[in-house]
Protein backbone atom coordinates (compact mmCIF):
# COMPACT_ATOMS: atom_id res chain seq x y z
CA UNK A 1 0.00 0.00 0.00
CA UNK A 2 1.27 3.79 -1.28
CA UNK A 3 0.70 6.28 1.04
CA UNK A 4 0.69 9.17 -1.97
CA UNK A 5 0.29 12.86 -0.69
CA UNK A 6 -3.50 14.00 -0.35
CA UNK A 7 -5.10 10.81 -1.59
CA UNK A 8 -5.26 8.34 1.31
CA UNK A 9 -7.71 9.20 4.10
CA UNK A 10 -5.11 8.98 7.36
CA UNK A 11 -4.73 5.21 9.18
CA UNK A 12 -8.25 4.48 9.72
CA UNK A 13 -7.79 1.82 12.30
CA UNK A 14 -10.27 -1.24 12.16
CA UNK A 15 -11.59 -0.34 15.80
CA UNK A 16 -14.97 0.21 16.50
CA UNK A 17 -14.63 2.16 19.29
CA UNK A 18 -11.91 5.27 19.29
CA UNK A 19 -8.47 4.59 20.51
CA UNK A 20 -8.26 4.94 24.20
CA UNK A 21 -5.54 4.04 25.45
CA UNK A 22 -1.47 4.58 25.09
CA UNK A 23 0.45 1.45 24.13
CA UNK A 24 3.63 0.72 25.77
CA UNK A 25 6.01 2.48 23.30
CA UNK A 26 9.18 0.15 21.96
CA UNK A 27 12.93 0.68 22.38
CA UNK A 28 13.67 3.92 19.81
CA UNK A 29 15.07 3.30 16.73
CA UNK A 30 18.14 5.33 15.65
CA UNK A 31 19.88 6.11 12.30
CA UNK A 32 23.63 5.77 11.58
CA UNK A 33 24.48 8.29 12.85
CA UNK A 34 22.93 7.95 15.98
CA UNK A 35 19.83 10.24 16.20
CA UNK A 36 16.55 8.56 17.52
CA UNK A 37 13.58 8.29 14.37
CA UNK A 38 10.65 10.30 15.04
CA UNK A 39 7.85 11.24 12.99
CA UNK A 40 5.24 14.37 13.32
CA UNK A 41 2.39 15.79 11.44
CA UNK A 42 1.33 19.52 11.03
CA UNK A 43 -1.83 19.20 11.25
CA UNK A 44 -4.16 21.88 9.06
CA UNK A 45 -7.74 22.95 9.36
CA UNK A 46 -8.18 22.62 5.35
CA UNK A 47 -6.23 23.01 2.24
CA UNK A 48 -5.47 26.71 2.75
CA UNK A 49 -3.12 25.49 5.86
CA UNK A 50 -4.17 28.94 7.46
CA UNK A 51 -4.39 27.14 10.91
CA UNK A 52 -2.61 24.43 12.16
CA UNK A 53 -3.57 22.43 15.84
CA UNK A 54 -1.40 22.07 18.62
CA UNK A 55 -1.92 20.23 21.61
CA UNK A 56 -0.67 20.93 25.05
CA UNK A 57 3.13 18.95 25.91
CA UNK A 58 3.07 15.96 28.36
CA UNK A 59 5.09 17.31 30.62
CA UNK A 60 4.93 20.93 31.31
CA UNK A 61 3.26 23.83 29.96
CA UNK A 62 2.93 25.15 26.59
CA UNK A 63 2.40 23.70 22.98
CA UNK A 64 3.67 21.27 20.90
CA UNK A 65 3.37 19.39 17.33
CA UNK A 66 1.94 15.80 17.60
CA UNK A 67 4.89 13.54 16.87
CA UNK A 68 7.07 10.22 18.49
CA UNK A 69 8.95 7.54 17.95
CA UNK A 70 9.17 5.75 14.73
CA UNK A 71 8.30 1.85 15.81
CA UNK A 72 9.69 -0.97 14.06
CA UNK A 73 7.09 -2.45 12.04
CA UNK A 74 6.83 1.55 10.74
CA UNK A 75 10.09 2.06 9.80
CA UNK A 76 9.63 1.31 5.93
CA UNK A 77 6.91 4.45 5.91
CA UNK A 78 6.92 6.76 8.66
CA UNK A 79 4.04 8.44 7.44
CA UNK A 80 2.13 5.82 9.15
CA UNK A 81 4.20 6.74 12.45
CA UNK A 82 3.07 10.22 12.01
CA UNK A 83 -1.04 9.35 11.55
CA UNK A 84 -0.58 7.37 14.32
CA UNK A 85 1.15 9.43 16.76
CA UNK A 86 -1.26 12.81 15.45
CA UNK A 87 -4.14 10.43 16.11
CA UNK A 88 -2.72 9.18 19.19
CA UNK A 89 -1.75 12.84 21.19
CA UNK A 90 -4.25 14.94 19.28
CA UNK A 91 -7.41 12.31 18.34
CA UNK A 92 -7.03 13.72 14.36
CA UNK A 93 -7.92 11.66 11.41
CA UNK A 94 -7.37 12.92 8.09
CA UNK A 95 -6.03 12.96 4.48
CA UNK A 96 -1.79 12.80 4.33
CA UNK A 97 -0.66 15.92 2.85
CA UNK A 98 2.96 16.58 1.52
CA UNK A 99 6.10 15.57 3.33
CA UNK A 100 7.43 18.87 4.99
CA UNK A 101 11.29 17.18 5.66
CA UNK A 102 13.19 16.16 8.01
CA UNK A 103 14.50 17.91 11.27
CA UNK A 104 18.04 17.83 13.22
CA UNK A 105 17.42 18.39 17.20
CA UNK A 106 20.76 17.68 18.08
CA UNK A 107 20.53 18.76 21.47
CA UNK A 108 17.57 16.18 22.11
CA UNK A 109 19.48 13.61 19.84
CA UNK A 110 16.48 12.91 17.01
CA UNK A 111 15.33 13.34 14.06
CA UNK A 112 12.25 13.91 12.74
CA UNK A 113 10.50 13.42 9.81
CA UNK A 114 7.62 16.04 9.51
CA UNK A 115 4.16 15.52 7.13
CA UNK A 116 1.22 17.75 6.57
CA UNK A 117 -1.68 16.29 7.72
CA UNK A 118 -5.40 17.74 6.56
CA UNK A 119 -7.64 16.89 9.45
CA UNK A 120 -10.95 15.95 8.48
CA UNK A 121 -12.20 14.85 11.89
CA UNK A 122 -11.52 15.26 15.23
CA UNK A 123 -12.48 12.75 17.70
CA UNK A 124 -13.98 13.56 20.99
CA UNK A 125 -12.49 10.37 22.84
CA UNK A 126 -8.60 9.49 22.03
CA UNK A 127 -5.80 8.30 23.41
CA UNK A 128 -3.95 11.29 25.10
CA UNK A 129 -7.52 12.89 25.60
CA UNK A 130 -5.67 14.50 28.39
CA UNK A 131 -4.05 16.91 26.56
CA UNK A 132 -6.20 20.28 25.43
CA UNK A 133 -5.85 20.56 21.56
CA UNK A 134 -6.41 23.98 20.31
CA UNK A 135 -6.45 25.60 16.53
CA UNK A 136 -4.10 28.55 15.62
CA UNK A 137 -3.10 30.85 13.24
CA UNK A 138 0.06 29.62 11.34
CA UNK A 139 1.82 33.32 13.01
CA UNK A 140 0.16 32.46 15.99
CA UNK A 141 1.27 28.96 16.61
CA UNK A 142 4.80 29.84 15.45
CA UNK A 143 4.67 31.94 18.07
CA UNK A 144 3.44 29.79 20.74
CA UNK A 145 5.97 27.08 19.29
CA UNK A 146 9.09 29.76 19.73
CA UNK A 147 8.63 29.48 23.15
CA UNK A 148 8.94 25.75 24.22
CA UNK A 149 9.85 23.94 20.81
CA UNK A 150 11.78 26.10 18.21
CA UNK A 151 12.51 23.52 15.83
CA UNK A 152 8.83 22.55 16.00
CA UNK A 153 8.16 26.13 14.75
CA UNK A 154 10.88 25.26 11.83
CA UNK A 155 7.87 23.02 10.88
CA UNK A 156 5.97 26.00 10.21
CA UNK A 157 8.70 27.44 8.21
CA UNK A 158 8.85 24.88 5.81
CA UNK A 159 5.04 24.49 5.65
CA UNK A 160 5.03 28.55 4.64
CA UNK A 161 7.85 27.76 1.90
CA UNK A 162 6.30 24.77 0.16
CA UNK A 163 2.75 26.37 -0.22
CA UNK A 164 1.12 26.29 -3.79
Amino acid sequence: MSLEPNTLPVWRLPLTEPMREVKQKPTSLYDSDGFRLRAACVCVRSEAEEEVLLITRRNGPGWVIPGGKIEPEELIDPALSAVREAREEAGVVGTLGRYLGTFENVERGHRTQVYVLYVKELEADWAESGRDRKWFSVREAQEQLRINRPIHSMYLDSLKRSQH
